[in-house]
């Protein structure tokens, strides 16, 4: 009877010892979930804060595919339409110019034109003086159409993204893809840029508000970012812990029944 009332007793402890767990596990800190947790409640007047990074325009790499559109009313020479996105020149399946391994374009008419390492504005004012050559007073428009970065994780939304501006942050990427999960760290965000050859590797805490004056702030094409889930969420889907946790929770039980049917005897 003493046996059984100690082994009753210790029942009882792991009961409570694995009730604290779950109860631990399941409940999240709000300060690992807040963003921006260093700035003050401004109130009615507005916090001035140190200057954020300032934007750098994305140069033009092989591999980026360029939508680029050569307009004019009155022609300069004999040619029968202006050159629009649906000449004959490189394209792919976005009905774009695809930047080759040296950086060049091929514009019908004008030719070949080296834009690698230009901005799109610098690569615009370039076409547009080649395409006077042909075209009295041409308008151009030159973006990137594959300005693509790939989000894995602990968001809503995994994916790659076809971001719709150059100017766009680490913020703008979390945004389009579905937020962070609760269960993400966010002191812990991983970006991972290619520069040539290299890959350079930062890392993000989304509760400091230091992260407006990082120079990795404003994002490249082709930028890699990744969220790290919580250990808490790493072992829920642990198939292992999970069966180890049933098992212990079904031992328990029957010694709570047994103990319980002990007592009415």
């Amino acid at each position: 009877m003493i046996i059984f009332n100690k082994l009753g007793r210790n029942c009882y402890g792991i009961l409570l010892l694995f009730i604290a767990y779950v109860l631990m596990g399941s409940c999240i800190s709000s300060k690992k979930i807040l963003y921006f947790q260093d700035m003050a409640d401004s109130g009615s007047v507005p916090i001035t804060m140190l200057p954020s990074t300032k934007f750098v325009d994305p140069k033009i790499e092989s591999n980026d595919i360029l939508a680029i559109t050569v307009q004019t009313i009155v022609q300069n020479k004999e040619s029968n339409s202006p050159i629009t996105t649906n000449t004959p020149g490189t394209f792919n399946e976005l009905n774009g110019f695809l930047v080759d391994k040296n950086g060049y374009i091929e514009l019908s008419l004008i030719g070949f034109v080296k834009v690698g390492g230009l901005t799109t504005a610098e690569a615009r004012e370039l076409i547009k003086q080649k395409a006077k050559e042909f075209y009295k007073e041409p308008v151009v428009n030159v973006r990137i159409a594959n300005f693509d970065i790939v989000v894995l994780g602990d968001v809503n939304k995994p994916g790659t993204i076809t971001l719709p501006s150059e100017k766009a942050s680490i913020i703008d990427a979390i945004a389009l893809s579905g937020d962070l999960s609760l269960t993400a760290m966010r002191d812990n965000i991983l970006l991972i840029r290619s520069q040539g050859d290299e890959k350079k590797y930062v890392r993000f805490d989304m509760r400091s508000s230091e992260i407006f004056q990082s120079p990795y702030f404003y994002l490249k094409q082709r930028d890699i970012i990744y969220v790290e889930p919580s250990k808490n969420k790493i072992q829920s889907s642990d198939n292992t812990l999970i069966r180890n946790l049933g098992i212990l929770s079904s031992l328990v039980s029957l010694a709570s029944l047994a103990l319980v049917f002990k007592s009415l005897k």
